[in-house]
């Protein structure tokens, strides 16, 4: 970010006669830490919150007390959380501490949510400078990605060889660097990126012509209408006298950009978050901008939340022995004044079905020897792939459970896309497992809607199943009946489709399911389709190799109970 490193000591605290009464009704109950937090008003101030310290609270209280006694208008106010939730949350808590107070213009959301508040705002400018009529339209994600779909195609490509998910994410990289498709074609070092760059343009292209923005436009979108228009950013930065931002340690590019922006008139910058807490890097998020906080603000003021509200002494001091690890961090110390709490647990396992009946045997022990409800029971872990092991010993043991922010193992996509090839080959009247192998995996690339309508009146004619239609098509085929009409790209398709089925229906009874798993994602190019430069592919491509894993488990057990229901 070419930032100059400098050793920086933040300011002396108040002195004695300048520090508020912390008799007041909006400093009761919180620490002195936190008063600080609170009465601080000049200048830019960086919180370290630690887990549990009570941030919200801080959050909540400043406003209300630059409200109540520092006597700003409501509508000078810039306070930006993630969420809308969270916003929310906020925005209630203050409207309780401040009974009676008109709160009208108070500015709290999140990033994007004040960048609709900009471009709305300024419909002449935004027609004019970045050609967006009033009415533009705000893409969602399933939006965005059919839109990604579409530009693949336009730009020559197949949707099935280059993935528009992973495209989009590419895209938003960029858009969150600042990066013009342009400026992203100018930098490409290698054929993907010129594929991506091609596909950026194109993306570009007809988001313009659907007059409609994506979220990382809600972003950038604003940062071109004040370089266009230094007089509106002028008024934004007049209006911005104090600016709070949460979870400042997940902020990117794009918003460190903005929010720098903004707060160079009057400089209050309040900042909340914590380094030790930051995990979305993968979404570009830029720890720098909190740990070079004070290199930006060498006149900044730093107040450490240490004391944790939530957690057992023991847990307090566990969680500081491990974040001390971490090698960007700003230092500080945990601590509570909680009881002691019972000693924390760990168990090394040899496997993830150990495991999961040691975690079964543990929930049960909890719900019979303490009458713990299994309401108040989560069991946590790092990859959705290892949710399956669990899954099954919870079904198995009869334990009811849901999972939270998540997809249950056997309903992924990537995980129901190859149990289809192995549902096919066990029933090949599965018509349903056949039409998701068509739609889903590279082997039915280029077969359509009319191609499987013309198969199914072959089917319906020889009275045979579908996949014999396809079947038809391979090399070694009885030659009793001719297949289907198709011609072109179809019939090579088919082709295609019908001589792996045939492959691997040679095979089926003379491998482990495991080798045959290994031998579907391989002729169907399924293996192959996962970008494993990306986390999001790379978490999927690991829930297939949990379900192979699962195969493996499966081998010798009767056929009838070998593939999952």
């Amino acid at each position: 970010m070419g930032r100059e490193m400098q050793t920086i000591s933040a300011p002396n605290e108040d002195s004695v006669s300048d520090r508020p009464d912390p008799s007041h009704e909006l400093l009761r109950g919180l620490n002195p830490e936190q008063q600080r937090a609170v009465t601080t008003v000049s200048g830019p101030v960086l919180v370290v919150a630690g887990p549990g310290s009570g941030k919200t609270r801080v959050l909540t209280h400043r406003i209300a007390w630059l409200i109540e006694v520092e006597r700003v208008p409501p509508e000078r106010i810039l306070a930006v959380t993630f969420t809308n939730k969270a916003a929310r949350e906020i925005r209630n808590r203050i409207e309780r501490l401040l009974a009676g107070h008109n709160l009208a213009g108070l500015t709290m959301g999140t990033f994007h949510s004040f960048g609709v508040r900009v471009l709305r705002q300024n419909p002449g400018l935004v027609a004019d400078r970045l050609g967006l009529l009033p009415n533009f339209l705000i893409y969602d994600d399933a939006d965005q990605l059919e839109l990604a779909k579409r530009a693949v195609q336009e730009t020559g490509l197949d949707p099935k060889q280059v993935a528009p998910r992973r495209v989009l994410s590419r895209i938003s990289a960029a858009k969150t660097l600042l990066m013009s498709p342009e400026e992203f074609a100018a930098q490409t070092e290698t054929y993907d990126d010129e594929v991506i760059a091609r596909v950026y343009a194109a993306y570009q292209r007809l988001l313009r012509r659907a007059n409609a923005v994506d979220f990382d436009d809600l972003l950038g979108l604003p940062l071109q209408l004040f370089d266009a228009a230094p007089g509106l950013l002028t008024n934004y930065q007049e209006r911005s006298q104090h600016i709070l931002v949460d979870e400042y340690q997940d902020t990117n590019r794009v918003q460190y950009i903005l929010i720098q922006a903004l707060v160079e008139r009057w400089r209050n910058l309040f900042v909340v978050g914590d380094p030790d807490q930051s995990i979305y890097g993968w979404r570009q998020a830029d720890i720098r901008n909190i740990l070079e906080f004070q290199h930006d603000f060498p006149d900044a003021t730093r107040i450490d939340l240490e004391l944790n509200y939530r957690s057992t002494l023991r847990i307090v001091e566990a969680a500081d022995r491990v974040i001390r690890e971490n090698s960007q961090r700003i230092d500080r110390r945990l601590r509570t004044e909680n009881p002691e709490g019972a000693p924390i647990v760990l168990r090394e396992l040899p496997d993830g079905q150990v495991e999961a009946r040691f975690v079964v045997d543990e929930i049960r022990r909890l719900m019979a020897r303490d009458n713990i409800s299994g309401d108040d029971i989560a069991v946590m872990y790092r990859t959705g792939a290892q949710s399956r092991v669990l899954e099954e010993a919870f079904r198995t043991s009869e334990i009811p459970y849901r999972i939270v922010g998540g997809v249950r193992f056997y309903e992924r996509k990537e995980v129901k896309d190859v149990l289809a090839a192995l549902r096919l080959l066990h029933n090949p009247a599965d018509e349903v497992s056949l039409e998701r192998i068509i739609g889903n995996l590279p082997v039915g690339r280029n077969i359509g809607p009319k191609a499987i309508a013309t198969a199914r009146e072959w089917a319906a004619l020889h009275r045979r199943p579908l996949l014999e239609a396809f079947l038809a098509f391979a090399p070694d085929a009885e030659p009793d009946v001719a297949p289907p009409n198709l011609a072109g790209a179809a019939r090579t398709a088919a082709i295609r489709l019908g001589t792996v089925f045939a492959t691997l229906r040679g095979e089926r009874d003379t491998r482990s399911l495991a080798d045959l798993f290994d031998r579907i994602t391989e002729l169907t190019g399924y293996a192959a389709s996962f970008d494993h430069s990306e986390e999001e592919e790379m978490q999927r491509w690991a829930n297939v190799l949990e379900l192979r894993a699962d195969l493996t488990r499966s081998d010798g057990l009767p056929p009838a109970e070998q593939l999952p229901t």
